[in-house]
């Protein structure tokens, strides 16, 4: 029997999902042996911990510091040294993990790992083969690096990005991130409720400010839901602030959540990769308010291009897109067109059967 190790992070909570939604498919669908493994967590435990809470503090208070840093990075040359100094933490643990392991092949849901792959091939360490699944729709410099086996990527314009950079690789696979099936099995032709996330962490701008406007527009026979995520603080405020929107707190189930975007009749939310691959396998069109600087603003850029999703920057663009969302049905039909254009819902089995055929192909 194969195994695989997939290593992911804390980083937000679409890496860990990404990371469980592939385990799955491979485990079940082609019997090949799974471990998930944080590494960050392994090798520095409390440094791991307090830059995950720093990104979330960041990501919700000062974006724009973050944008800042990914705009000035972004467009790196690929073997610049910047890049290559988030690649030496975690570097023993990984040669210790594949050494007592021994796996057949290691996959990457997180960026700076491919480092990692390119750092030991240099040193000539025996490095099983490996593969990267990018998990948004842009890939930052710091996926990017040559010698890996397969690249899984979203789109087609990922692709030729990849290949207009130059990255020596073996293959470049057009597969979507990685998703548990049942948001593609879970869409209803009649939806009956709005979807409010704020993501697990509450980084969603200006929550309060999207209930107001949902109550002020929404049809009375439409039930409104607000996923809170882990946020208590956020989930106690809401009870007292809003009449009709129902807060929602704690990480749920991939059944109930599947359950909720089949229902909604449109989904109000940031745009992680993760969601939005969810949206779109549950044909749920989105409204992104008020999109994150980096990577969450080209995934909206990404929706925004194909016609499959809405973008409000303020109170006004989200009443207005809301209003023509819900009542000119034309506009509905056309976004659920152009989703069923681009959705990947068997994104999981699909990086799983190749990984599994690329393990039993001998070079």
């Amino acid at each position: 029997m194969s195994k695989i190790i997939i290593l992911t992070t804390s980083f937000g909570g679409g890496h860990k999902s990404v990371a469980r939604a592939l385990k799955r498919a491979l485990e079940q669908n082609f019997s090949v042996k799974t471990q998930i493994i944080d590494l960050y967590e392994v090798s520095t435990p409390t440094l791991n911990q307090i830059t995950a809470r720093g990104y979330v503090y960041m990501m919700k208070y000062t974006p724009k510091l973050y944008g800042f840093f990914y705009s000035q990075t972004q467009d790196l040359e690929k073997a610049n040294p910047f890049n290559m100094l988030f690649t030496k933490p975690g570097l023993k643990e990984l040669r210790d993990i594949i050494e007592k392991e021994e796996p057949q092949g290691l996959v990457a849901v997180y960026p700076t790992y491919g480092g990692m792959f390119y750092h030991l091939k240099r040193e000539g360490f025996p490095l099983p083969k490996c593969f990267i699944v990018i998990t948004d729709f842009v890939a930052h410099i710091q996926w990017l690096y040559d010698y890996i086996d397969v690249y899984f990527v979203p789109s087609l314009e990922l692709k030729f990005y990849i290949l207009k950079k130059g990255i020596i690789c073996n293959k470049i696979e057009v597969s979507g991130i990685p998703i548990q099936p049942e948001f593609g099995e879970r869409k209803r032709t009649e939806r009956n409720l709005i979807l409010i996330s704020a993501g697990l962490y509450g980084m969603t701008p200006s929550i309060f400010e999207i209930g107001k406007v949902v109550e002020e527009i929404a049809p009375p026979d439409l039930d409104i839901i607000l996923l809170c995520g882990v946020e208590e603080k956020l989930y106690k405020k809401a009870q007292k602030v809003f009449k009709r929107v129902k807060p929602v707190a704690g990480i749920l189930s991939q059944d109930y959540l599947a359950d909720l975007m089949g229902r909604a009749y449109v989904l109000i939310s940031k745009a992680g990769g993760l969601t939005t691959s969810e949206a779109l396998a549950s044909e749920t069109p989105m409204i992104i308010y008020k999109p994150l600087p980096g990577q969450e603003y080209f995934n909206a850029l990404y929706l925004e291009k194909n016609e499959a999703g809405l973008v409000a920057h303020n109170a006004q663009e989200l009443k207005n897109l809301l209003n023509a969302l819900l009542y000119q049905r034309d506009l509905r039909d056309k976004l659920v067109e152009n989703i069923r254009r681009i959705k990947k819902p068997n994104s999981a089995i699909h990086v799983a059967k190749v990984i599994h055929d690329e393990l039993q192909r001998r070079d």
